[in-house]
């Protein structure tokens, strides 16, 4: 069976060889190994092992083709964020004003700006939601196709570098499960340069930095 390797933004996982792994039945205590024994015995696959850092690769000096597609939806959905910032602006402009001048309103002029209040609150929620589900989806959609490369791509650098098992150093680090790493072993550099001059941009560039919203 031919070894894949599987990468998710943030997370990689790897799959030996079934024929590596066997069916071992380990031999009773005091008991001689019989022929048919002798056949199961576990056979570990000869090569390498590497540590990658997934997180680089949508990151400044990243996979170009992953930064131009992110970039891509965060320019798509530029606008929906402005209107977010403003409405949330303004619920905090009103939070303040009720702090300050509530104690000097009259009974009504104060309800009245509470309900105003209220009212910003449930509509900067209801478009908060439709805009991370929105941009959830987008990115799904623009980012899937890179993603499905990437993977075939480092499933042929591994087996190009006699690579048989590679560790996803954030999903380790997160754990607690990475303590140290020999810098020799860490192969993101070098894959991302790989990637990426296999498989240049077709377009302009729309900027090299990380991604945020």
């Amino acid at each position: 069976m031919t070894k894949r390797i599987y990468i998710a933004i943030g997370m990689i996982f790897v799959a030996l060889p079934a024929a590596a792994l066997g069916q071992q039945t380990p031999p009773q205590p005091g008991s001689a190994p019989t022929a048919n024994q002798s056949t199961n015995t576990l056979h570990l696959p000869q090569g390498r092992v590497a540590v990658i850092n997934t997180a680089a690769f949508a990151a400044k000096n990243g996979i170009e083709q992953l930064i131009q597609q992110i970039n891509r939806v965060n320019d798509m959905f530029k606008d929906r964020s402005a209107e977010l910032e403003a409405l949330r602006q303004r619920v905090e402009a009103l939070q303040r004003e009720i702090q300050t001048q509530g104690p000097n309103l009259t009974p009504q002029a104060l309800a009245a700006k509470q309900e105003e209040l209220e009212d910003l609150k449930v509509d900067l929620q209801r478009k908060k939601e439709d805009f991370d589900r929105d941009y959830a989806k987008a990115f799904r959609e623009a980012t899937n196709p890179v993603v499905e490369r990437i993977n075939a791509f480092l499933d042929k650098y591994a087996k190009q570098h006699n690579i048989i098992l590679v560790i996803n150093a954030p999903v380790l680090s997160q754990a607690q499960g990475l303590v140290y790493v020999d810098p020799g072993l860490d192969i993101t550099r070098a894959f991302i340069e790989a990637y990426n001059a296999a498989n240049p941009v077709t377009t302009a560039r729309s900027g090299s930095s990380g991604t945020h919203r």
